[in-house]
């Protein structure tokens, strides 16, 4: 049985969350500054300063869309850092909600980062819509945070290693 996204009421109006988290085997700092660098460096297929795409893999054909992109300047608090980020498709955007989250990153330890992705959508087209986000869209929605949160780790961790040791799953 797969386990089933919290889901936060604002304003009568379900909301649904996604998120996946990763480690990254290089210390807090150097993967901070390797964020605050350029999105382009860290984002996957990000071609400007609002488009990328997203996509997943199913049955080893990859599914993609385009996407508008909007991403925050890096935000630390304490021994954390936060970007928002907003993903809205440009081709039927009546079948894809707007996701709006964060990429964030916290210490595990002294040579480990923790990288979460983070994502809330509000399901499209009413109750119709909130059957079909149960049945198929929420699973597509975690699918692409769990790729986007790998992607950009590995792609962090490239930026601050010659030889990077891999990145682990939490």
């Amino acid at each position: 049985m797969a386990p089933v996204a919290p889901q936060l009421e604002v304003d009568a109006h379900p909301l649904v969350l996604v998120q996946h988290s990763v480690c990254i085997n290089r210390p807090m700092a150097a993967v901070t500054a390797a964020l605050a660098a350029n999105p382009g460096k860290w984002l996957p297929s990000f071609d400007g300063p609002v488009h990328a795409e997203v996509g997943r893999s199913v049955a080893g054909l990859r599914h993609q869309k385009n996407a508008v992109v909007e991403v925050d300047q890096p935000l630390t608090d304490g021994d954390c850092t936060v970007v928002s980020i907003t993903w809205e498709a440009t081709f039927i955007k009546r079948l894809f909600p707007v996701m709006t989250g964060t990429v964030e990153l916290a210490p595990e330890d002294a040579h480990f980062t923790r990288l979460t992705v983070c994502g809330m959508y509000e399901p499209l087209l009413g109750s119709l819509g909130k059957q079909f986000d149960d049945s198929l869209l929420q699973q597509a929605a975690e699918a692409a945070v769990t790729e986007l949160a790998e992607s950009i780790a590995k792609r962090l961790e490239a930026l601050t290693a010659d030889a990077a040791d891999g990145i682990r799953p939490i």
